[in-house]
């Protein structure tokens, strides 16, 4: 995909942006679902701190007792993370198995419920609640402090587990975000597509105008484009009418000049009027040069139909071989059955029909006609055994009208006129050594399927 395409920036963009929003998803949920985590430990901190005090009371003997042991697990595990104590005075009576040999630090003056971090059992941190209860004894009343703490590292692990938990989900859910974001992009982007399509329809030439509905943010492009289409077409209109004007006007000082170099002849100024014929013929070729191109560059701007020119090119080849039965020239065609372009049938008809003209003129014996169709473009090649060309430079000569040998009748502007025809239609036109000794020139034409 090319690095300046719109799609893939917006691709970039997209993945960038979700990305982005998933990272700072998963921050917040990690920190709401810490807080959850801990808030639901906190819950199991109080759950115990309201069981402490309803079975811990003082016996006969002046002791702390427990009427009922707690019965979370944790408790009867050394170190298992879960700890409870309780005393007089600042000094420990009872405690969990879970502290082993080992003991929390009361705080002074604490208000009961207040939730605090400190360092426990092994240096490990714990969030506990500290509550002050007062029993009745027959001595009298006296205060009991309970302390019931959490391991930090447990509501840490809990957390972990929940993020572990809800990141295969979340990457699913991203893949579904990007899945989603890619076919935005391509039903998003899709009439930039068909709009490509159709500039791609009207430069092929199968289309003259680009059809089709487009959303209000494209269309006033496509319309601007027709404008310009048919702006284009009305420029080509009149420049061909400006040609045609000037031949026209032309064909009377031609025909005036044509006079005049036979009332030379009848004078006996045979010379002078040869000079003059030989330039009103070199001015007819460069009206009719002109009136080509013009007609070419219309009809290939407004060509959108496909013609067979395989049949035609047999027609045309059938044709040459009647006019050069005299001469004993043979013809030889090898073309498919059946071969498409987008051009005008008239504008092909010229174009072969003075390629194999120029052969016929030059064609000892043979010449070789080939048509086919390669990598979706189509090929016309025509190849004759006469003189060839002495070097690149005359074959330039004969692409600008030049003429190589003035033995040879004709104005010499047959090939040119073929070359603007060709490039007209994106075409190319060249000239090489033919196989058979001589010249082969060789057309390339936008193919169709």
């Amino acid at each position: 995909m090319n690095a300046r395409s719109l799609r893939l920036r917006l691709t970039y963009w997209a993945i960038a942006a979700v990305l982005c929003a998933f990272a700072l998803a998963g921050v917040g949920m990690e920190f709401i679902v810490g807080r959850t985590v801990e808030r639901v430990a906190l819950f199991d901190v109080e759950d115990q701190m309201r069981i402490l005090t309803g079975v811990l009371d003082i016996g006969p003997d002046n002791q702390l007792v427990l009427s009922e042991e707690p019965r979370d697990p944790r408790f009867s595990l050394p170190y298992g993370g879960f700890y409870w104590q309780a005393g007089r005075n600042g000094k420990v009576e009872l405690r969990s198995q879970s502290l082993w040999d080992q003991q929390m630090a009361f705080t002074p003056s604490q208000p009961n419920g207040t939730k605090t971090r400190f360092a426990g059992p092994n240096g490990k941190m714990l969030i506990g609640e500290q509550q002050s209860i007062i029993l009745n004894t027959p001595s009298g009343e006296q205060t009991v402090t309970i302390l019931v703490a959490l391991e930090d590292t447990q509501i840490e692990e809990a957390r972990r587990e929940f993020v572990y938990a809800m990141a295969p989900s979340l990457a699913v859910l991203a893949l579904a975000l990007l899945g989603a974001v890619w076919m935005f992009l391509r039903f998003g982007l899709a009439p930039l597509d068909r709009l490509r399509g159709s500039l791609a329809a009207v430069h092929d030439r199968q289309a003259r105008l680009i059809e089709g509905d487009y959303p209000s943010e494209i269309q006033p492009l496509v319309d601007d484009l027709n404008a310009l289409i048919l702006k284009r077409e009305t420029q080509l209109t009149s420049a061909r009418a400006r040609a045609g004007d000037l031949a026209h006007g032309l064909k009377t000082p031609l025909a005036v000049l044509e006079t005049v170099a036979r009332e030379l002849d009848r004078k006996g100024e045979g010379d002078i009027a040869d000079a003059i014929r030989a330039e009103v013929t070199r001015m007819d070729a460069h009206v009719r040069r002109t009136l080509a191109q013009a007609r070419a560059g219309l009809a290939a701007a407004r060509s959108t139909g496909d013609i067979d020119i395989a049949p035609l090119t047999r027609q045309l080849v059938s044709t040459m071989q009647r006019i050069s039965a005299r001469t004993n020239l043979d013809f030889r065609l090898s073309a498919p059955d059946r071969l498409l372009t987008a051009m005008e049938e008239a504008d092909y008809m010229e174009i072969c029909g003075n390629i194999l003209d120029n052969a016929r003129k030059w064609a000892a014996r043979e010449v070789s006609v080939t048509l086919l169709e390669s990598g979706g473009r189509v090929r016309l090649a025509v190849a004759d055994d006469g003189p060839g060309m002495p070097d690149d430079d005359q074959l330039q000569h004969v692409a600008r009208g030049r003429r190589l040998d003035e033995a040879v009748t004709g104005s010499g502007f047959g090939l040119a006129i073929v070359k603007d025809l060709v490039e007209a239609y994106d075409g190319t036109l060249s000239f090489g050594r033919s196989p058979l000794g001589g010249l082969e020139v060789t057309v390339d034409l936008p193919g169709r399927t």
